[in-house]
């Protein structure tokens, strides 16, 4: 298999015809439909369905496409990622986010860019599931989040714990609340709580909290993104946002009340991770060691 039969079939399925997948490549249709049918021959599958004007890719079609797609974009990579390795000072570092880490990496933003003026930064802020897939892909790489991560090929480097905190409206706070509060405190307020779209992670430990107390906690809604959370209180919701001290804005001004939770068990575990055998250049290695001395 080789990478311009690949190119072929990747151009057929995202023009949706072959014809036009034909001209776009600047070859005639024969050849175009030849080297589609080779691909077939060579993997033992239909990918495309093709009856009269009926054209549609078959499940094995969209496996290969996905994959095929990914190998073709890491080779399209390999030239920049060739300069980097000289100087390490350009190019485009992309790096994963779930938005509970997401200071990790932007405080120290404006120092990185002063020190290498040429680097750009692609971020994608998603749930730690996703990022783990993205980061498993090559996509990405590198990504800060949350324990639990897939351990099997990766290098996983820690970061600095942290605690939370619930983030209310200042006359939704009961009376003679204490600076910092249990589970208990939030007994019948409604809450805005993170929660990883898949696998376990700090909502569960949160709920196992509640109930060592006896406590059935009003949940309103669960996100894995902070600014959702934060944006429901914006917006005039009445609840205590449970998120973590290191995501609050300094902006929130007097509305609010903002209590550290008293959970010595619920400490949140951000990490990095990246493939083991990723070739990373001088420049993102910096940038880790930038993130992991916080």
């Amino acid at each position: 298999m080789d990478t311009k039969r690949l190119t072929y079939f990747c151009t057929i399925v995202e023009q949706g015809q072959i014809s036009r997948a034909a001209r776009l490549l600047n070859m005639s249709q024969p050849p175009l439909s030849q080297r589609l049918k080779e691909l077939e021959d060579e993997l033992g599958v239909q990918l495309i369905i093709r009856e009269g004007h009926a054209w549609q890719v078959t499940e094995a079609g969209r496996m290969l496409y996905e994959r095929a797609r990914q190998v073709l974009d890491q080779l399209g990579d390999i030239p920049s990622e060739v300069k980097n390795a000289a100087d390490g000072l350009s190019g485009t570092i992309r790096i994963g986010a779930s938005s509970v880490c997401a200071s990790s990496f932007l405080k120290i933003l404006p120092s990185l860019n002063q020190r290498y003026p040429g680097l750009k930064f692609s971020l994608l802020i998603s749930d730690s599931s996703d990022l783990a897939t993205h980061v498993e892909s090559r996509e990405l790489d590198f990504a800060i989040l949350l324990l639990p991560v897939p351990q099997e090929g990766n290098t996983v480097r820690l970061l600095p714990t942290g605690s939370l905190c619930a983030v209310m409206p200042a006359d939704l706070a009961p009376e003679g609340l204490p600076a910092r509060i249990g589970v208990e405190h939030l007994a019948g307020i409604p809450l805005l709580c993170m929660r990883r779209w898949t696998g376990g992670g700090t909502f569960e430990a949160l709920l196992k909290a509640f109930q060592e107390k006896g406590i059935a906690p009003d949940i309103l809604l669960d996100s894995p993104d902070v600014r959702t959370l934060l944006g429901c209180l914006l917006r005039g919701v009445r609840a205590a946002a449970i998120i973590p001290e290191t995501e609050i804005p300094g902006t929130l001004g007097g509305r609010f009340r903002i209590h550290p939770l008293d959970l010595p068990g619920l400490t949140l575990h951000p990490v990095l991770i990246h493939r083991t055998d990723r070739y990373l250049s001088k420049a993102a290695r910096d940038v880790i060691e930038a993130i992991v001395a916080g």
